[in-house]
């Protein structure tokens, strides 16, 4: 397993609703765009993405709340984030697999 170092140090508010608000945003409309792509060419949605979105949607409301209790406090954020990527057999995770099963019980 490789750990990144992604995001380190102290910011103030507005750096720290910028920088942590982008990377929540971009993953939610990544997640929005695979459902979107599912409902196409499938007809239906895809549940996985879906319960993403609502998770970081209320990561989202946390980080907003946090910024807001720095911003009255006049206090700076330290803020570590670490990404760990490993590799995993191809067909894995068990996401992946039902995928290609309602890809292939679409084209039946």
């Amino acid at each position: 397993m490789t750990t990144i170092n992604l995001i380190m140090g102290d910011y103030t508010p507005m750096e720290a609703k910028e920088t942590l608000l982008d990377v929540v945003n971009s993953k939610i409309n990544f997640y929005k765009l695979q459902n979107f792509s599912a409902q196409v060419r499938f007809g239906k949605p895809d549940t996985a993405s879906e319960s993403r979105v609502n998770e970081l949607e209320e990561a989202r409301a946390q980080i907003i709340a946090l910024i807001q209790k720095a911003q009255e406090a006049s206090s700076s954020l330290k803020i570590e984030s670490t990404i760990n990527v490993a590799f995993e057999a191809k067909g894995q995770p068990g996401d992946y697999v039902q995928r290609q099963e309602l890809a292939h019980s679409y084209q039946a």
